[in-house]
């Protein structure tokens, strides 16, 4: 009983807790328009699926000539799935804005 309580208090406690502040390299960058998301740098390589306006990518892991091998933060709005790894022209992306909530 004492340890249910214990970890109900814990559990709550966690909820109220302050969030850790967002840093520019976790907000990572967001998709502007309709655009490819492949499994290499350049249009010659198979489409992975394609991000919308506004679904957000990581930081590139790699940079070529323009395009960069980055990673879906969430699942995007037409379905591939969070963490998938691939390339996307850098033209596409702007940086995406962190939002804190206190």
């Amino acid at each position: 009983m004492i340890a249910a309580a214990a970890a109900a208090t814990l559990a709550t406690a966690a909820l109220f807790a302050s969030p850790v502040p967002a840093t520019a390299a976790g907000c990572g960058y967001e998709a502007t328009t309709t655009v490819h998301f492949r499994s290499g740098p350049g249009s010659d390589y198979v489409s992975l699926g394609l991000l919308r306006d506004g679904d957000r990518v990581g930081t590139p892991k790699e940079k070529q000539g323009g395009w960069w091998k980055t990673f879906t933060m969430d699942r995007t709005a037409s379905g591939i799935k969070a963490g998938k790894t691939g390339w996307v022209k850098k033209s596409y992306l702007r940086k995406s804005v962190c939002m804190q909530l206190d």
